[in-house]
Formats: structure tokens, C-alpha cells, sequence
């Protein structure tokens, strides 16, 4: 997948919650609630005023729009707020056999998909594990498998960089004065398995 122009995206951007958990709550006569959620991270909407920005970036932010069929194809950004994930425990089995796997999670127990450049794993018993060599990770949903089938112990230590799946949601431009734009640009986040 695609990289947004700038990852991590600059300051001044705004960042909501997507429906928060997009939790279903049901109350009774009783008094009881009862809750649900499909999710297992909340998913948020990022607004990125484009009225601040040189029409060098505005252009290319409109081409990437355009590149991703809009609200098409889904690409990868790394979240201003927090894309940074420092000795995280990835708890792996000592039974995996080469192509099994598993995804990386974060601080909070949310998937995410590593930025392969930024990746570090340290295996407790064998030392760091190679990208390549020890396992293979897709950048389409951070899926991490095994490419050898040696013994390794039941944790992994990561330190990574991470992306955020997403689609534009919204894209509106206005012109206010010869060559000033204004407009807004409306990213969701997707889950980092589907979309």
C-alpha cells in the first residue's frame, strides 16, 4: 500500500474518534445495560486544513487524492499523536512452524502495522530477529510470519514505528483568492486486517 505523503502528518491537524468504538448499548426496563462493540480499537477521522499549506503540497495532496480513486483504495500514514511503539511484549508460541504468524500490537494492545524501516524484534532467547531472514511482514495489513521453522521462545520484544490503515472520507477545495486555496481533507482510519 501507498505511504501518505507525509508520515508522520504535521502538526496542526484535528483528530476525533470515528464513532468512538462504534459501540452498541442496549438499556433495559430493569435498569440493566448491556454493551457491545465490533471493535478491538477505536478507529479515528483526521482533519487536515489545507489552507495552511505551499501550493507545492496542496498539489500533492490532490494527486495522491486523485492516485487513490478518492475514497477508492485505502493507504498507510503514521498518526502525529502517536506512531511510536517502545518494547512492546509480542507474545508468539514456541510450537510455530515456518508460515505461521501473528499481528504486532502496540502499547495498548491495538494491532498495527509496522513500519518496516523503523522495526526492531528481539527474540528472548535467540537475540534480534532479522526481517527476511527469521520472518516476512506484509505492509498491507502487518501480518508478521515465520520463514524458518526454528525453535523460539514464547515472547518478542519490539520497538517499532507504526502506520494507521485509512481512506479519505472527504476532500473539499475552495479558492478565496487568485492562487489562495482553502478546504479541508477527511481521513478515516480502517482496521489494520480489513478495508
Amino acid at each position: 500500500m501507498d505511504v501518505f505523503p507525509t508520515s508522520p502528518i504535521w502538526g496542526n491537524i484535528d483528530r476525533g474518534l470515528n464513532s468512538a468504538w462504534g459501540t452498541e448499548i442496549m438499556r433495559y426496563d430493569t435498569g440493566l445495560r448491556q454493551s457491545l462493540t465490533p471493535r478491538g480499537q477505536p478507529l479515528y477521522v483526521y482533519t487536515i486544513p489545507i489552507k495552511n499549506m505551499g501550493v507545492i503540497k496542496q498539489s500533492s495532496l490532490n494527486n495522491f487524492f486523485h492516485d487513490h480513486h478518492g475514497q477508492g483504495d485505502p493507504f498507510l500514514f503514521k498518526d502525529p499523536y502517536d506512531f511510536i511503539a517502545n518494547s512492546v511484549p509480542q507474545v508468539t508460541s514456541t510450537n510455530m512452524n515456518s508460515g505461521d504468524g501473528f499481528f504486532f500490537i502496540q502499547q495498548n494492545s491495538w494491532l498495527t502495522i509496522p513500519d518496516s524501516a523503523f522495526l526492531y524484534i528481539e527474540d528472548t532467547r535467540s537475540g534480534e530477529m532479522l526481517n527476511g531472514t527469521h520472518f516476512v511482514m506484509s505492509q498491507d495489513n502487518g501480518f508478521i510470519s515465520l520463514t524458518l521453522g526454528e525453535a523460539i521462545s514464547s515472547l518478542w520484544v519490539s520497538s517499532f514505528q507504526y502506520f494507521r490503515k485509512a481512506a479519505f472520507a472527504n476532500y473539499t477545495e475552495r479558492s478565496i483568492l487568485w492562487e489562495q486555496f482553502s478546504g479541508s481533507m477527511v481521513i478515516e482510519e480502517l482496521l489494520p486486517n480489513n478495508g
